[in-house]
């Protein structure tokens, strides 16, 4: 089999990004979204063509309006068109960030380039064992914010199938919470626990997690309230089971305050 010319790669990349970012649009998943089907028939209506278009366009850079949606119905017909306006089918932009993290983190882990043509194969036939998947693994929770667990490659076995998982899960758009509120929780975290690694206090992860003790727990939080100068109820400070739900319930307390 001859591997794919760098222009079949980017509209591949290309084809990825918009089938990723049209299955969030319309909440189902990716494998679920046809390349062949106009969007309107797949669910796609006006109000969800301009969510998906604000997503696409600050992927590739450009201004696709929605009239250019119905000249290109379908997502290989769109993907096609963002390559040739980028410029892609030359090596241009069209490619989609978390691939190209993947891509990275990836080289980083087998300490070689890693080569395009490459992102179908399965992780196993890239020679990564188990140790290597949890290292990169955990390259990409520091890189991404993320703290997602080595047995999602099961499930996602090639590198384009796992960057499409993470690119439906969250993108730069996906709501998070609230910076100042979420730095100064990783502050607490980071002063209770100062053997914790700063990477890991992401906003998936819990307390319990971090390995913070009952007492732990209490201190940070009692920390961290005292910072934002605010007071929450404890039945729902109980009720939030990862640091991005404290983080929530706090900045709501302190909407209140």
């Amino acid at each position: 089999m001859s591997l794919p010319s760098n222009a079949t790669s980017t509209s591949q990349d290309a084809l990825r990004t918009v089938v990723a970012r049209a299955a969030k649009v319309l909440f189902v998943a990716p494998e679920e979204v046809d390349p062949e089907v106009p969007l309107v028939e797949q669910g796609l209506d006006s109000i969800l063509t301009v969510e998906l278009l604000e997503s696409l366009n600050g992927v590739f850079g450009q201004q696709v309006r929605a009239a250019e949606v119905n000249e290109h119905p379908t997502p290989r017909e769109l993907a096609a068109y963002y390559v040739q306006l980028t410029g892609g089918s030359d090596g241009g932009r069209a490619q989609p960030p978390v691939l190209a993290v993947v891509r990275e983190c990836l080289a980083e882990v087998l300490m070689t380039e890693f080569d395009p043509a490459m992102d179908d194969s399965t992780f196993a036939d890239l020679g990564m064992d188990s140790i290597l998947k949890v290292e990169l693994i955990s390259v990409l929770n520091t890189r991404l914010n993320r703290s997602d667990d080595e047995k999602l490659l099961n499930e996602h076995p090639t590198p384009a199938r796992f960057a499409a998982y993470l690119a439906h899960q969250t993108d730069d758009e996906a709501p998070q919470p609230l910076p100042e509120t979420f730095m100064v929780i990783r502050e607490a975290v980071l002063e209770v626990l100062p053997e914790t690694p700063a990477a890991a206090v992401t906003p998936g992860c819990s307390l319990r997690e971090l390995g913070a003790s009952s007492l732990d727990r209490a201190d940070i939080v009692a920390q961290a309230m005292h910072r934002l100068g605010i007071e929450a109820p404890a039945d729902r400070l109980a009720a939030a089971e990862n640091l991005g739900e404290l983080a929530t319930v706090l900045e709501q307390s302190r909407d209140r305050g």
